[in-house]
Order: structure tokens, then C-alpha cells, then sequence
């Protein structure tokens, strides 16, 4: 049981780190509400006249990156999602101590390839969809997401599907399921939380993506968020009101992914982290 010193403490923790992300928020948000001139009189005031003529300046540019951003962000939750279950399915299913090795060991390899910083990633990755004849197109950039994220999600699906108990294969197999019936019927609806889990993060860290945007897609299109967000800064000023309007305005569909797949996401993780 927790003593009443140690709970204390733990809501004294929990309120400074709620203020630790809430502050930079509420200076993002007021930021978003004044114009330039008032940004560069007293940049952390917090009493102004608030106006919304900077949200009307950047709001076309700000739904023309979402839209772009959107298409990068499905299309690769998608296919990610698609080649990830079968082979964390896959992977969980085959039984033996040299199976058992093998598969850690390749893991293992994932993990370690994983924590290659990914601009060093770029060079190679270059070299490859420009001989696929990807190079400078939405596909390219799609596919280079798909090679960066789908060992992550691979990994993380792999626990849901160990937790699905035997008896429930070997029953199925008593009623003359095949593998495929039992992979669709079975296996999938019961990698419910696992699903939602890695839709949620790859659907995310696919929004946010920065290095690979603005290597691999060409001059003249319009750019994803993260792209459009750096635009706003150059080597002799930052439009601040406008990069913070931009902003919150490319946030508002990361915050709905979040809402509905909070509780999943949370319970997803948990599992993730125990096994």
C-alpha cells in the first residue's frame, strides 16, 4: 500500500510535469493570437489584444500541408499495418529452441538497425529509389517511411500476437481452419489493441516526419508539415505568430488520432513493455 507522504509526492510530480508540457502550450497558443508587431514589443506577454488575422494569413497554406501530409501519413499506416501483422503473426506461431534463437537474433538486428540516426539513412536510401525510379515523387517518400517504421512496427506487434493463448489455434484447428482462416478470424480481431497501437504511433511519427520529406520529395510541391513549419524560420528572421498558427493548426488532427485511440494506445504500450 502506498503511504500517504509517497502519494503526495507523486501528485506533486504529476502537477510539475503537467506544467512542464502545459506552459509551452499556452505560449504557443497566445504566440498564435497576436500579430507581428505585437510579438516583437513583448514576445512573452500575456496581456494583449488577441486576433485571429494571423490564423486567416496561414490557414490555405496550413490545409494545403495537411492534405499532403494526410496522403503520406494513411498511405503509409497502411501498407506498414498490411506487411506487419502476418509477420508478427508469423513470427510468434513457428515453435523450437533454434527458431526461437533465430528470431531473437534478428530482432535484435532490428533493434540495433533502428538506432542508425536517420540522416545517415539518406544517402543510401537516395541511391535506392533513384534506381527504382522513385526519386522526387510522393511513392518514393512513402516507401523510404515504410522501410523506417515497419521493423518498429514488427516489433511491437510481435508481443500481442504471443498472447494469444494456444488452445485457441489448436480448437480452431480442430474445427478445420486453415492457417489463412485462422490468421482473418482469429488472429486479427484479437490483435485489436496491437493494431490500434501501432496506428496510432506510425500514423504519428509518419505526421511529424522531417528528414526524409525534405530530401526526397522535389522543388515545387507542397510540402508535408514538418516542411512547411521549417519554412517559417530563415537565416534573417521567424514569422514566430505565423509558426505558431501554423502550428496549432497541424496539430488539431494529430490531437483526434490521439483522442480516439488514447485508451487503446495506453493499454497497447503496457503490454508492449512487460513482454
Amino acid at each position: 500500500m502506498i503511504s500517504r507522504p509517497t502519494r503526495t509526492a507523486f501528485r506533486l510530480l504529476a502537477v510539475v510535469l503537467g506544467l512542464a508540457y502545459l506552459v509551452p502550450l499556452v505560449w504557443v497558443v497566445l504566440t498564435s493570437l497576436k500579430t507581428r508587431q505585437q510579438v516583437l514589443e513583448d514576445p512573452t506577454g500575456i496581456l494583449f489584444t488577441p486576433t485571429l488575422a494571423t490564423y486567416a494569413d496561414v490557414v490555405l497554406d496550413g490545409l494545403g500541408a495537411i492534405a499532403t501530409s494526410l496522403q503520406i501519413a494513411v498511405l503509409t499506416t497502411a501498407a506498414v499495418l498490411i506487411l506487419a501483422v502476418p509477420a508478427a503473426y508469423a513470427l510468434s506461431r513457428r515453435g523450437g529452441r533454434r527458431w526461437g534463437g533465430a528470431v531473437a537474433i534478428a530482432l535484435a538486428t532490428l533493434l540495433v538497425l533502428q538506432m542508425v540516426p536517420q540522416p545517415m539513412t539518406v544517402i543510401p536510401l537516395y541511391s535506392v529509389l533513384a534506381s527504382w525510379g522513385l526519386l522526387g515523387s510522393l511513392g518514393g517518400l512513402i516507401v523510404a517511411d515504410i522501410a523506417l517504421l515497419l521493423p518498429f512496427a514488427i516489433m511491437l506487434l510481435r508481443p500481442f500476437a504471443l498472447a494469444v493463448p494456444e488452445e485457441v489455434y489448436e480448437a480452431a484447428e480442430l474445427d478445420g481452419a486453415g492457417r489463412w482462416q485462422t490468421f482473418r478470424s482469429i488472429t486479427v480481431p484479437m490483435l485489436g489493441n496491437g493494431i490500434a497501437t501501432v496506428l496510432a504511433i506510425v500514423f504519428i511519427s509518419t505526421w511529424g516526419e522531417f528528414v526524409y520529406a525534405i530530401n526526397f520529395l522535389p522543388q515545387g510541391v507542397v510540402l508535408p508539415v514538418s516542411g512547411l513549419l521549417a519554412q517559417q524560420s530563415s537565416v534573417y528572421s521567424t514569422e514566430w505568430n505565423s509558426l505558431m498558427a501554423l502550428a496549432v493548426i497541424t496539430s488539431l488532427p494529430l490531437l483526434l488520432v490521439f483522442l480516439v485511440s488514447q485508451r487503446r494506445l495506453v493499454s497497447g504500450l503496457s503490454l508492449g513493455a512487460v513482454k
